[in-house]
């Protein structure tokens, strides 16, 4: 079966309006990216990104709806370029198989892609079938907590994956032998990508799920792996400390390495040891609670 794109760039504000009359046209799926290559994390479930200009990519499994979608944009916005283009299976099979490979971190750690065969039979293996949430390893943030994990020891631990994803960090925690990880997400898509992963790993009895708005219930946790934004971070940064037994530790990441200082001075008051990772344009803060 053949796919077609029209793919435009677009100014912030004029993209909600167009996804809507893209979907009316037909479109069976829109993504947005970076159309200006600028290092804005994913939005929240249900926000627009916060890129001012945005590449938008309208998918399209019949060929006459995609070629009145083209010929409608042309006539209604004629100064408005957009690009056409045919897909095919065998590319969607190519773009897989050149994004998504067996990837390593750290010494001893790595996430195979469900379909790849294991690289190190003797290393701690991650099978992952990313499905529709964030959170496959290939981004700084996720590879930053997955090289941390790899090198501390988290046997016997009770920790909490808050924005867990596609549960990539849970799941690692767990075949790294932590005893439990509650995993918390505003995203019910997160959660089904968790257990349907954790179940694929044998991990799924050591997950416990937590509704978002329950988060601040949590206690007596040994260690926190938060993947999210630096201002929900900086936000939460009481709340984490409450979920932590004394000298409990936390994984921060989904930082931009200018917002580090933001982030230390939120959490100097009640942790110590902070250090932090840069990697490309990301941070990693680690901390122990005071």
């Amino acid at each position: 079966m053949d796919f077609y794109e029209l793919t435009m760039s677009l100014p912030q504000p004029e993209v909600e309006a167009m996804d809507a009359m893209l979907t009316q046209l037909g479109a069976v799926g829109i993504t947005y990216s970076d159309a200006k290559d600028v290092p804005i994390y994913e939005p929240l479930p249900g926000e627009m990104p916060l890129w001012d200009e945005i590449k938008v990519i309208a998918l399209y499994d019949d060929l006459n709806l995609y070629q009145q979608s083209k010929k409608w944009l042309g006539s209604q916005f004629p100064k408005l370029e957009v690009l056409g283009t045919q897909l095919k299976d065998q590319v969607w099979e190519r773009v897989w198989m050149d994004h998504f490979k067996p990837m390593q971190f750290g010494e001893r750690s790595w996430v195979v892609p469900d379909g790849f065969d294991v690289v190190d039979a003797e290393a701690v293996n991650l099978i992952l079938d990313p499905g529709l949430a964030f959170g496959t390893g290939t981004h700084p943030t996720t590879a930053l907590c997955l090289a941390w994990l790899d090198a501390h020891d988290v046997k016997g631990k009770n920790l909490v994956d808050f924005g867990c994803g596609s549960g990539v960090l849970a799941i690692m925690a767990l075949l790294h032998g932590a005893k439990q990880v509650i995993c918390v997400d505003i995203d019910d898509q997160a959660i089904e990508a968790t257990l349907q992963n954790a179940q694929k790993n044998g991990v799924a009895d050591g997950i416990k799920v937590v509704a978002a708005d329950q988060a601040d219930q949590i206690t007596d946790q040994d260690g926190i792996l938060a993947n999210i934004l630096a201002a929900p971070l900086m936000k939460f940064a009481p709340m984490f400390a409450n979920m932590l037994k004394d000298q409990g530790f936390i994984v921060l990441s989904g930082i931009l390495a200018e917002q580090q200082n933001q982030i230390t001075s939120k959490y100097e008051s009640r942790f110590v040891d902070i250090e932090a990772k840069i990697d490309q344009d990301w941070c990693r803060v680690s901390a122990r609670k005071r």
